[in-house]
């Protein structure tokens, strides 16, 4: 039996690990370099995949019992793509709270403190103020999804003196960090009257366009809107025209509806937008790499003992 790993950034002393692990069970490692086209054909004895695979090779697998993606959003894998219905999938969720919650951090303050003005200012030798600045400090924070990064970043904005709201699928006990808590169906609610919202939502079916244009509609002028979750999540022609039309402060965006953002779209040339390429929480990083390692190998003892495996995902919700 196999067990097969491609596209993971890991150091040479955790690779051999890993191996040694497998082989200690009777498994015999594949290694794929980050180009590799694995051969199905190799692949018919391999019970377990580690890493990023094509889905539909995962079809062409009768032997596979388990996927460990090194990913925390895994929606590309959710739908009908396993040769059995008893294949486990496990991601990697919490392993990109700090790395993720500190780019929202980043990008808020960025607009907050007109960092893109200044930017522009120095490249044309301009000595100039850009305008009134704001602050975290006393400011009021929608985090939509609070999960592991929607958590991480809420500490940070409470450390640093915001109120911070919080939303999600059903109501519970109110965690540290945030102050009021709403479900899902008072979004609207939530986003009233605030300085910001952080979005940190995984892509289903239930949240697709989950902000639109009725939730953006209830936002304040001086609302600045920061997606790191997926791009599904927020009405992106919506967004469009509420920049447009000045109905919002702003935008930080990581992750878009069509990745790369096409050439054609207005967002490029706003001024008040900061638009990066899915960068946020990337599994290169040294501090998401060693928490994704750990989450492998936890993992794969557990497989080898016949343990239930960690962060597995339900694949009717998507996360």
């Amino acid at each position: 039996m196999k067990i097969a790993f491609r596209q993971l950034h890991f150091t040479l002393e955790q690779k051999e690990r890993l191996t040694a692990l497998a082989q200690s069970a009777g498994l015999e490692p594949l290694w794929y370099a980050e180009s590799a086209a694995p051969d199905p054909a190799e692949l018919q004895d391999c019970v377990a995949l580690m890493g990023n695979f094509p889905p539909e090779m995962m079809k062409q697998l009768p032997a596979l019992r388990w996927v460990q993606s090194p990913n925390a959003g895994v929606d590309r894998l959710c739908g009908d793509l396993y040769a059995h219905e008893d294949v486990v999938l496990t991601n990697c969720s919490g392993a990109f709270g700090i790395a993720i919650a500190e780019y929202m951090l980043t990008g808020l303050m960025m607009l907050f403190r007109l960092m893109p003005d200044y930017a522009a200012n120095q490249q044309q030798k301009t000595w100039q103020r850009a305008g009134q600045c704001r602050s975290i400090y006393g400011s009021t924070i929608t985090v939509v999804g609070m999960g592991d990064i929607g958590s991480r970043f809420a500490h940070l904005a409470k450390a640093m003196g915001a109120t911070v709201r919080g939303v999600r699928r059903t109501m519970g006990d109110i965690p540290v960090d945030f102050d009021k808590v709403y479900t899902s169906d008072r979004l609207a609610e939530a986003v009233m009257d605030v300085d910001a919202v952080i979005m940190a939502l995984p892509g289903t079916p239930a949240t697709r366009h989950l902000v639109n244009a009725d939730i953006l509609a209830c936002m304040d002028k001086r609302t600045i809107i920061v997606n790191c979750g997926r791009g599904s999540t927020l009405d992106e022609a919506a967004l469009v025209a509420a920049l447009q039309e000045k109905r919002l402060a702003g935008a930080v965006l990581d992750v878009m509806e069509v990745e790369p953002l096409p050439a054609e779209s207005p967002l490029w040339h706003m001024e008040n937008v900061i638009i990066t390429p899915h960068i946020s929480g990337r599994n290169e990083d040294p501090i998401n790499g060693q928490s994704i390692y750990e989450i492998f190998a936890d993992n794969l003892h557990r497989f080898i003992q016949g343990q239930p495996l960690s962060h597995v995902v339900d694949r009717n919700i998507g996360y």
